[in-house]
């Protein structure tokens, strides 16, 4: 980052609470980590966007992984989180199976 003499701002831009009180920020991935998830071959598209849900938001504060968003909330928490983290409207597109 030399040459540009910045660092990018990774703080909160938003936040929200779930029902039982779990909090919920978003926050600014770099654009690196956003490039590295969406080149990763292995997954499909839907594993790549949850990817970077997971990496873009901290849960009561802390960040978390993959894993710890798909086994720490129920379905309807994730579309909800899902909704909230990346500006999707509930018309916009979001179909159950």
């Amino acid at each position: 980052m030399e040459a540009l003499n910045r660092k990018p701002n990774l703080t909160a831009k938003k936040s929200m609470k779930l029902s039982d009180g779990t909090a919920i920020d978003v926050v600014s991935i770099t654009a690196r980590k956003m490039m590295d998830i969406a080149n990763n071959k292995r997954l499909t598209d839907v594993e790549r966007g949850m990817h970077i849900t997971a990496a873009k938001i901290l849960v009561n504060g802390k960040p978390i992984v993959y894993d710890d968003m798909l086994d720490g909330f129920t379905d309807t928490e994730i579309n909800e989180i899902v909704r909230f983290a990346n500006d999707i409207d509930e018309g916009d597109g979001i179909k159950n199976g």
